[in-house]
Parts: C-alpha cells; sequence; structure tokens
C-alpha cells in the first residue's frame, strides 16, 4: 500500500463486498467472486474482469496486500461498485468513487503550466457563473440551503454520463472527442445537466466559456488554441451556430473534434427545440440555399432530449429528495404537471407576475413577447418597447400614462423573482476590474419569452408594430425580422426591414433581399440587388445572376454568369454550366465544364458528364465516368455502373467484386445519417436476382454446420431475398383479409380486423374502419373514426368527415371542427389539411369564410396562408387580385398592397422609375458578356 487513500479505497471496497454478500445470502442466493465476475460480463456492464483481478484489488484475508487499480482499470472499479451497489440495495456514488481512485494513484509530477484556452474544470465553483438557472429559495433565507437543489439524476444524465466516461477514463488509449446537446424547452435542467455532468471528469480537465466579442467569434478563437483534456461549454448553441459566422464556427469545431492532436476534447451544449429544428432541417426542396449545412452535419445525431416533466421512477426519487429540500418540496406541490424545474427557475412566478401586472407593464412585457416572437434577438431597445406601448393600451390607458410611470414600470419587472430574473431586466456589461454597465436594452425571461410564444401564437401581431421595428429594431435582427414578415405575405414589410438591414451594413442584408424578390419571381428587382455584388466579384451573389438568367430563359448569360463564379471559386457552378450547353446542343463546351466540375470533386458531375458521353456513343468513357461518381459518391451512379458493366459482358463475379465495396461504403454512410436511398443494396440484389449461377456459387460458400457468424448471417439474408426478386415473389400482393372480407360482404368480421390494425398502428387502418362504419349506416361512428384519421394527418378523411357531419348537424359545426383541425397541423409546418379545408368551404360556397380565415391564418405566421389566399381568388375568378396579391402580399392590417417599389436604396439619391425595368437591367449589364 503506498498511501492512506490507497487503505480507504481498500476498506471501503471490501465493506461494500460484504454488504452486498450479505443481501444475497439473506436472500438465500449464493455469493463468489466467479458470480461477480459473471455478473460484470453481461449488460448493463458488460466488462470482462476475471475474479483474479478483483482479488488483487480486494484480496481476502491472507491473500497479500491489496493492489491499487490503475488510471486504466478506473472504469472496471466502478462497474464493480455498480454491481456491487446493486445487490447491496443501494445507489452509488460515482463521482465519490472516482475522486477516492483518483487520490489513491501514486503521486504524479505536477504538469507545466500550458496556455491553452480556459480554466482547470475544478475552479468553476460558482454554477451561475455558467448560466445554471438560479432557484427559488423556497421560503428560506440563502444561508439556509447550498446553492442548488438536490439533483435527481434522470435518463438523458445517465446518457450524458456514458458521454462524458467514454471520452475521460483515465489513462485509456484510441480516446476520441465527444459533443452533446441538450435540447428542451425553457428551464427544463438542460444547464443543470450539463453542471452535473462536470463533476464526472477528473480534476485536470479544463473548461472554456467563449462568449466575447460574439459567440461565433470567440468560438472560433479558442478552438485555435484548444488542446486536449478541454470542454467547450456551449450554453444556448444557437447563439455560436447561427449568426453571420455560425457556419464557419460550425466547420471549424467539426474539424477540431476530428483531429487526433486534440484529442479528448468534450463539448457540452443546449438549446430549444426550434432553434434545434433550424440548425438540423435539410433543406427543403426549391430553396436555393442551405443555411446551416455545416451545422446540420456537425449535429445531426448529437442530441439528448430533456423532457418537459418528471415522470415514473424519476418522480419517486424527487419525492425522496423533496422531504429534504423545501425548494423541491415548494415546486413538486405547485409545479404544473411534473414540470419542477420550470417552477424551480421561477416559472410560475413570472406567469403570474405577468398576469397580474398593470396595464402599463403587461404592455411592456407584450410588446417584448411579440418582438421576440417576430424574430427580434434577446437584446431589445428600451426605445422600441417603449415606442410600441400605444398599440396594447386602449386610447384611456394610453393617456393616463405620465411621466415616470415607464421607467417605474421597468424598474418594478426588473425586481428578481423567488431567485429568479424578472420579467424584463436590464442587459448589463461587466468586463473584469472593471465596474457594471447597464446599456439602453433590456431582456425578456426565458420563461416568459416562450410563454408568450405558446399563448400568443394565434394572435395577430398590432399591424403599426411594424412600422416600430423599421425605426426601432437593433440592425442584427432586421433579417430574422424581415424574414417573419415575408412569412405573414407583408412581402413590403420585408423588403422595407431588408432595406434598411442593408442600409446599416448588416452582412447578408443584401443577399436576403435579392433572395427574397428572386423566390417571390420579382427577378427584375431582384437583380438590382444582386448585380451590383455580382459585379464586385462575390461568388454567391454571381450564382444567383446566373439563376435569375436561368428562370428568365436567358442561357447565354445564364452560362456566362456560372463560369464567372466558378472561376471565383464555387466549382459546382461549372457543372449547371455544363447542364445548360448540353441542353444547348453545344456538347464540346457542356464536356469541358463538366470536366472542371469532376475534377473540382464536384458531386454529381462524373454523373452528368457519364449521360453526356453516353448520349455520343462514347459508352466506355460514358462507364468510367459513372464507376468515379459511383466509387466517389455512391448513389444512382451505382445502379448505373452495375448495369453497364453487366451489358459489356463483364462476368457476374467482376461485377460482384466491384459493387461489394460499395455496399460497404453506402453502409457506413448510412450509420452516419447521411444516406436515404439504399442504391447500392438494390443493385447487389437486382444483379445476383439476375444471375442464378452466381447465387449458387455464392450458396455453397454457406457453411450450414459451421460458426453462426455475422457474414454467414449476412450472405445467406442476401441471396434469400435475391432468389425472392428472381422469382417475382416480392411483387406479389394479396389482397388483405379484411379487404377481402369487406368485399364478400361480411362487414361486421371485416370491421373486427380492421379495428385490430387501427390499434397496431397500421397506415389507412383507422379511415378503413371509418368507411365501414358508414357502410354499415353507423353515421355517428363513421364520424368519429373519420375525424381521428383525420387528426392523424389523413387528407381523404376531411372530406368525408365534413360530409357526413353535414349531414348530421348542418355546415357550421363540420367546418368549424375542420378549420380547428387544420389549423394544428399547420403548426406543424404542413399545409395541406388547411388547402383541402379552403377548397371545401369554396366548394360549399363559402369563398367570402375561407379567405377570412385564411387571411388571419397568415398574419399570425401560417407561412403557406397568403399563397393559399391568392388561389382561392384566382379559382373564385378574381384573377386580377389573386395576382396583385401574388406580387405585392397584404399589408399587416389585412388589405392588399397597392403596388409598391422593391429596388434598393441608392445613398445620396432618390430611385427613379426607369431603374424598375428591365431596360435598366440590360443596360447595366452590357459589356459583361465580352469580358467573360
Amino acid at each position: 500500500m503506498r498511501s492512506q487513500e490507497s487503505r480507504e479505497l481498500y476498506e471501503r471496497l471490501r465493506a461494500l463486498e460484504r454488504r452486498a454478500e450479505e443481501v444475497l445470502c439473506l436472500a438465500g442466493d449464493r455469493y463468489s467472486r466467479r458470480k461477480v465476475s459473471q455478473a460484470l460480463g453481461k449488460p448493463p456492464y458488460s466488462r470482462r474482469i476475471e475474479s483474479q483481478r478483483i482479488s488483487a484489488w480486494v484480496p481476502l484475508r491472507g491473500e497479500g496486500d491489496p493492489q491499487v487499480p490503475s488510471d486504466r482499470s478506473s472504469d472496471d472499479v466502478l462497474a464493480l461498485v455498480r454491481l456491487w451497489s446493486a445487490w447491496a440495495g443501494e445507489k452509488a456514488d460515482e463521482r465519490d468513487w472516482r475522486n477516492l481512485l483518483e487520490r489513491a494513484q501514486p503521486i504524479r509530477v505536477p504538469r507545466a503550466p500550458t496556455a491553452a484556452p480556459g480554466r482547470p474544470v475544478r475552479e468553476f465553483g460558482d454554477p451561475f457563473a455558467l448560466e445554471v438557472h438560479e432557484a427559488i429559495d423556497g421560503g428560506c433565507a440563502d444561508s439556509e440551503l447550498p446553492l442548488l437543489p438536490p439533483y435527481v439524476e434522470r435518463e438523458h444524465d445517465r446518457q450524458l454520463a456514458g458521454v462524458v466516461e467514454s471520452i475521460a477514463r483515465p489513462g485509456a488509449e484510441g480516446l476520441t472527442s465527444a459533443l452533446a446537446v441538450l435540447v428542451g424547452n425553457s428551464s427544463t435542467g438542460k444547464t443543470r445537466a450539463c453542471w452535473e455532468a462536470l463533476r464526472l471528469l477528473p480534476p485536470d480537465w479544463r473548461l472554456a466559456h467563449p462568449l466575447a466579442p460574439n459567440p461565433a467569434e470567440a468560438l472560433i478563437a479558442v478552438l485555435d488554441d484548444a488542446a486536449p483534456r478541454t470542454v467547450l461549454w456551449l450554453d444556448e448553441i444557437h447563439r455560436f451556430l447561427s449568426d453571420d459566422r455560425g457556419e464557419q464556427a460550425a466547420a471549424r469545431l467539426h474539424e477540431v473534434l476530428n483531429d487526433p492532436r486534440r484529442r479528448p476534447l468534450l463539448v457540452l451544449g443546449t438549446t430549444w427545440p426550434e432553434q434545434w429544428s433550424d440548425l438540423v432541417r435539410p433543406r427543403r426542396q426549391g430553396d436555393r440555399r442551405d443555411l446551416h449545412a455545416r451545422a446540420r452535419a456537425l449535429l445531426t445525431g448529437k442530441h439528448l432530449r430533456v423532457p418537459d416533466s418528471f415522470e415514473g421512477p424519476d418522480m419517486l426519487e424527487l419525492r425522496r429528495l423533496a422531504a429534504t429540500d423545501p425548494r423541491l418540496q415548494e415546486a413538486l406541490e405547485r409545479g404544473e404537471e411534473g414540470q419542477v424545474t420550470q417552477y424551480l427557475a421561477g416559472g410560475r412566478a413570472l406567469v403570474d407576475r405577468y398576469e397580474t401586472a398593470t396595464a402599463l407593464e403587461r404592455a411592456l412585457v407584450e410588446s417584448a413577447m411579440d418582438a421576440r416572437r417576430l424574430g427580434h434577438g434577446v437584446a431589445l431597445p428600451r426605445l422600441l418597447l417603449e415606442a410600441s406601448i400605444p398599440f396594447y393600451l386602449t386610447a384611456h390607458q394610453y393617456e393616463a400614462v405620465e411621466d415616470g410611470d415607464i421607467e417605474h414600470a421597468l424598474a418594478e419587472l426588473r425586481i428578481p423573482l423567488r431567485g429568479a430574473r424578472g420579467p424584463l431586466t436590464p442587459v448589463t456589461i461587466r468586463e473584469p476590474a472593471a465596474p457594471l454597465v447597464v446599456t439602453d436594452k433590456v431582456r425578456l425571461a426565458d420563461y416568459l419569452d416562450q410563454h408568450g410564444r405558446e399563448k400568443r401564437h394565434g394572435k395577430v401581431p398590432p399591424a403599426r408594430l411594424w412600422d416600430t421595428l423599421d425605426d426601432y429594431a437593433a440592425r442584427e435582427s432586421l433579417i430574422a425580422l424581415a424574414g417573419s414578415a415575408r412569412e405573414r405575405g407583408h412581402l413590403r414589410i420585408a423588403v422595407r426591414l431588408l432595406r434598411a438591414a442593408a442600409g446599416a451594413g448588416v452582412p447578408g442584408a443584401v443577399a436576403a433581399a435579392s433572395q427574397t424578390l428572386e423566390e417571390e419571381g420579382r427577378y427584375d428587382e431582384a437583380l438590382l440587388w444582386c448585380l451590383p455584388l455580382a459585379e464586385r466579384g462575390d461568388p454567391a451573389a454571381m450564382n444567383q445572376v446566373a439563376g435569375i438568367m436561368e428562370m428568365t430563359h436567358q442561357p447565354v448569360m445564364a452560362v456566362a454568369w456560372h463560369k464567372r463564379a466558378a472561376e471565383a471559386g464555387r466549382f459546382s457552378n461549372w457543372l449547371y454550366a455544363g447542364m445548360l450547353l448540353r441542353q444547348a446542343g453545344d456538347h464540346p463546351e457542356a464536356e469541358a465544364c463538366l470536366r472542371r466540375a469532376a475534377d473540382a470533386g464536384v458531386y454529381g458531375a462524373f454523373g452528368t458528364l457519364a449521360d453526356l458521353l453516353e448520349s455520343t456513343a462514347r459508352t466506355e468513357e460514358a462507364l468510367a465516368c459513372y464507376r468515379q461518381e459511383a466509387e466517389g459518391h455512391g448513389g444512382h451512379a451505382v445502379v448505373q455502373t452495375v448495369f453497364r458493366m453487366r451489358e459489356r459482358g463483364d462476368s457476374g463475379a467482376t461485377v460482384l467484386s466491384w459493387l461489394l465495396p460499395r455496399v460497404w461504403e453506402e453502409a457506413s454512410r448510412n450509420r452516419e445519417g447521411g444516406v436515404r436511398i439504399p442504391w447500392a443494396s438494390d443493385a447487389l440484389f437486382e444483379h445476383l436476382a439476375q444471375d442464378a449461377a452466381l447465387r449458387s456459387s455464392l450458396r455453397s460458400l454457406l457453411d450450414p454446420g459451421g460458426e453462426d457468424d455475422e457474414a454467414q448471417r449476412w450472405l445467406a439474408a442476401v441471396l434469400d431475398w435475391s432468389e425472392k426478386i428472381a422469382s417475382g415473389g416480392h411483387l406479389r400482393k394479396s389482397t388483405s383479409a379484411p379487404e377481402a372480407l369487406r368485399k364478400e360482404g361480411r362487414l361486421e368480421e371485416a370491421l373486427a380486423l380492421y379495428e385490430q390494425e387501427a390499434a397496431g398502428g397500421r397506415r389507412g387502418a383507422v379511415a378503413n374502419v371509418a368507411a365501414v362504419h358508414e357502410q354499415l349506416g353507423r353515421a355517428t361512428e363513421a364520424v368519429i373514426w373519420y375525424q381521428r384519421a383525420a387528426e392523424e394527418g389523413d387528407l381523404g378523411a376531411l372530406g368525408h368527415a365534413a360530409r357526413l357531419m353535414t349531414e348530421l348537424m348542418g355546415p357550421d359545426e363540420p367546418f368549424a371542427w375542420l378549420r380547428s383541425c387544420a389549423d394544428r397541423h399547420a403548426e406543424d409546418g404542413y399545409p395541406d389539411q388547411r388547402s383541402v379545408v379552403a377548397e371545401l368551404l369554396q366548394d360549399a360556397g363559402r369563398t367570402d369564410e375561407a379567405l377570412d380565415w385564411l387571411r388571419h391564418a397568415s398574419r399570425t405566421g401560417d407561412p403557406y396562408a397568403w399563397s393559399q389566399y391568392a388561389k382561392v381568388l384566382e379559382s373564385a375568378g378574381r384573377t386580377a387580385e389573386a395576382q396583385q396579391m401574388r406580387r405585392y402580399g397584404w399589408e399587416p392590417d389585412g388589405e392588399i398592397s397597392t403596388p409598391w417599389s422593391a429596388a434598393p436604396q441608392r445613398s445620396g439619391q432618390r430611385q427613379s422609375p426607369r431603374s424598375l425595368t428591365w431596360g435598366f437591367v440590360e443596360e447595366r449589364m452590357t459589356g459583361i458578356e465580352p469580358a467573360l
């Protein structure tokens, strides 16, 4: 033994083992070290620890001195502790055991000081410095309670602990870096969970918390010097990855995490579900830009979901701990539906404060809520809120506001509630060794922010609020506010906000304006925004100009701009130029462009080149290009290559030897979430299905009496499925049993089977149950089932439900239910139900009602409703209104906008009407073509 700590470790392990042995003996079970070793080899431990090793650490009497487990054995010892604790009916304090193991190690020579960013984890003793929410006081003085309430470990904590322990095992080899993002609603305990995870790290780890001058730039700076054994604390990770430099930060973080010289690194992040969805949502069809491609590649699959409430066994542990802490007790008693962490963070008190506020205080809070949900950043200018007050008060209430009332209301709203920040608090800045600076901006409490988004979702923002936002909003929020205006069909407001952003020098404002106008089909005005940027050498603007030239059927100009963008570094434009040239019949020039794209590694370039070569009968060259595309990127090129190899006469074995590596590569990409269609696997099945001799040869490789390993099982499954394809068995679809009974008129029997399928979640079964009920003349039951199918997203069920409900109840109640159902689904981003309901209303002769409903939906934020409004107008014969709506949108008061100009503001001059014509655009572009 080498220290007192080593002796303590042995004694505690031996005492724990005795307790485990006693409990087993009392239960009539036999204890042995061999049994311990066998139990450790099974889930949930899955660790191979021989009984001799256990005896070395915890020798029995007469077996010699105990050995101190090495750093590399710490996880094995902790697994042993967990097992013995479970048998003893105890809960292991793993942090305590890990500390004891660390202390028991031989004394090491201190490491040389490092210039790596951050500070040692052990120096972070204040959780609030890392943005952990302060808890309510529970009616006790601060000195009577620890900083934070007792912590209840939940499933996401156990998952996070696994991530941390996998990279922080002392002495382990082959360590990697890890990223974990806790995703949950406001005040659900995300940051607290990360704080608790820090306790699992050895004391020599460091923590960096990058924030200034802004999160993205600070993160990039930290990553340049990040050293192994560092935690990057990225609370509200969307702040780091969503701003102007967010994609650069995401790319740099991805690079550093995969750099073996930096391992191990741990990145802990938190975010709300909405922000997470924005960062990882795939680019939608029709989108010309992929705003978060790097962030999505970095984050996909790295989230841990934090539930809103406590449930099941977690609630039992919470009740046990609540008896020891008045804060937990109060949250348990008063928190709604198990939402304990929200109450601890002051959520309920905040809502109570808001709901009982004076009219002036409520106006300030609601103006902040609306500004935030429309896209404004966290820091809200006071002038913005003050200027918005008249829109939230009656005329009489506003007249009663006297000098000093607003200042007094803001002072009241900044008062903390039960240890949490007040509803509206000043944004402050504190530099090291400098006094606190109070800015002219305020922050809405997170819980009230989320509360406002939920409760005010269906409320139309005051029409004049948009003018106030244009006048007083923070410059960095103008682009997001413009996006919100556009979603509501307020195109004039959107362009006006973008013009203000461009005038204020906000990066990306000009590109956003031109993109908006292009997507709305206003190509001439879009060019007025992006053409100057393109002329100054901006590759993205060049690409956009090329796209507009394509949309306006000017292929020569489009090719010229694509080439110019490609020469400036956007190599994918070589592909677009080649495709246009091929369409124009200029095959030599098209081939030259496609080869440049292929040489630059552009996805799809070799495949497109192969198509061109094949169309000119250069089949061998085409096959070589298909192979390069398949070997580089996989996809449909694999199928093309296999087909042409067989067509050329290559043997089945030759094709198979080339194809199998593509299958392994596709499987690897699939594990990483990058494959949607299994082209290579399908090609393998089809190839084997067409070659019976090859299947027979492969079948002979199977050893029925041999070892049942994974490769044997895989090959057998592939051959079985290929033979099924060859026989056509996979294409034969027999009529389902309930459908057969229904055709025979045995409706009750069919109904019983359909109900079983519906209970099992089979697609379409609910609608079938409704249809059979209708056949049996049970209209009321049919309506109930049709409604259920509609709630699950079945569009056909909407019409059936409306028809039967109208027959039973008249027209009003069915359409009220239909609108409610469509509204709920539209909130999830699915506009189809709303479109169907609008059509049903129109078919019923209720066009004005459909228009009113769509107008309200659009003004409350449905991004699809205003375009549906134009469709209803057009189908009702009001073509001129529909065209005006599509081009100009409508005003915040719900009236279709009169014609307005989308031209950018010229510095020091007014825009002339001539600037809005194609003649002006052509004039600007004169002389460009020869330069290309």
